[in-house]
């Protein structure tokens, strides 16, 4: 790996591990997205100083190029992220529901509810006591 890539991967992996943390600071990403992402980057800057080691992984793993496994483990951990965020939205899309029905049918009684009292109140007449 040259020194250029060396030093770009450190320095973006870097600057997004500062994103994050700066992002998780200003509650505007939850700590249980941000792991992952704040872990992701750590690996890249892991990557970066100590690319020996990836190199060591990739010949014991039996790949022909240390670029090849990275590819692999990255795609890899990316379609997991992918399908577990895909389980979270479906989750939460359910719960939407559930709520958006929940609020109709109290919206609706309330409605009915509101419809009751004035018609009762109709049926009396002035003056008149039951």
């Amino acid at each position: 790996m040259s020194v250029y890539l060396r030093v770009i991967m450190i320095i973006s992996a870097v600057l997004l591990l500062v994103f994050m943390i700066r992002r998780i600071r200003q509650s505007r990403l939850k700590i249980q997205y941000s792991i992952f992402w704040i872990a992701f980057s750590s690996i890249l800057v892991c990557m970066g100083v100590f690319p020996k080691l990836f190199y060591f992984l990739s010949e014991l793993l039996g790949f022909q190029a240390p670029i090849n496994m990275i590819y692999i483990v990255i795609i890899f951990v990316l379609i997991v992220k992918l399908f577990l965020l895909s389980i979270q939205i479906s989750y939460l899309e359910n719960k939407v529901d559930s709520l958006v029905q929940w609020i109709a049918i109290d919206k609706k009684l309330d409605e009915e509810g509101d419809r009751d009292v004035c018609i009762g109140n109709q049926d009396k007449k002035p003056g008149k006591t039951a």
